[in-house]
């Protein structure tokens, strides 16, 4: 059986990861202590097993002091959506596979200078 969400959920749980080495934060557990959600939904998130919710998108958007969209991109705006698959599209005609990880490592650094 095919997981339709796994893409979703392997960019979530790199969100979610991304955001705890950014904070400094450590472990499950201190996540856990600082959203609410407890140390088991966590891991589950990142360990793929179950998509995140939009009530916990919420807690750890709060815990990081981040918009949710920064957790789960399906909570970005269309218009924003829609500008970044006409640039995706652009960039994807031109670019070799190296060239594009170049790229993406870069977009993750951008997003990681957001205050």
């Amino acid at each position: 059986m095919i997981d339709r969400d796994l893409p979703l959920k392997k960019e979530i749980a790199n969100n979610i990861k991304a955001l705890m080495k950014l904070n400094d934060i450590k472990n499950q557990i201190k996540l856990s202590e600082i959203s609410g959600i407890s140390k088991s939904t966590l891991s589950d998130y990142l360990r793929l097993k179950t998509l995140i919710n939009p009530g916990n998108v919420e807690k750890l958007a709060s815990a990081f002091n981040v918009e949710k969209s920064d957790i789960d991109p399906s909570f970005a705006s269309s218009s924003r959506g829609k500008q970044t698959e006409t640039i995706a599209a652009h960039i994807d005609e031109d670019l070799t596979e190296e060239e594009m990880e170049e790229v993406r490592k870069y977009i993750e650094f951008i997003k990681s200078q957001r205050e």
